[in-house]
């Protein structure tokens, strides 16, 4: 996936501010240096690459329901003011989709600890977890299913 950083200024001040300092990086192809490009490696891998830095994800289940996530970022050294800047935005932009997707699993999560709990429809701009639910259901049938397992079908299913 990828993304171009906008000409026109943006209503969010760390976005914006991003727009106006981030320099144009020179080892980058000019069609590059205003893209931010996302690589997701199936199944808890990504690699984001942005023209200020690279950054490296992981995600590794520690319960049924929690995760743990690894996260670095690696760039070429620029200590231009700049540069300095625009990396500081690229990292509170990234927190506050974090955060935004913290609360978004979250809320999932205690819908499905409830008897209530339906499969529903994800956002068309959510490309990364519709890819990643397809996946998920082809592999794992019982995850496509409009209402959750009988307890200990996991177990039936490893025996099979």
């Amino acid at each position: 996936m990828n993304g171009d950083v906008s000409e026109k200024p943006s209503r969010n001040w760390a976005e914006r501010t991003y727009q106006k300092f981030l320099p144009a990086a020179e080892n980058l192809p000019a069609d590059k240096r205003r893209t931010w490009v996302y690589f997701k490696l199936w199944p808890n891998f990504a690699f984001d690459v942005y023209p200020d830095q690279v950054d490296i994800m992981q995600w590794l289940p520690v319960t049924p329901t929690t995760c743990l996530v690894r996260e670095i970022g690696y760039a070429r050294p620029d200590a231009s003011r700049e540069m300095r800047v625009a990396r500081y935005c690229n990292w509170r932009i990234n927190r506050q989709v974090n955060a935004e997707d913290t609360v978004l699993i979250q809320r999932v999560q205690d819908g499905m600890a409830t008897g209530s709990y339906r499969v529903g429809p994800l956002a068309a701009g959510e490309v990364a977890l519709r890819s990643f639910g397809k996946r998920m259901r082809a592999l794992i049938p019982e995850s496509g299913q409009p209402a959750p397992p009988a307890a200990g079908w996991s177990r039936q299913a490893a025996r099979g």
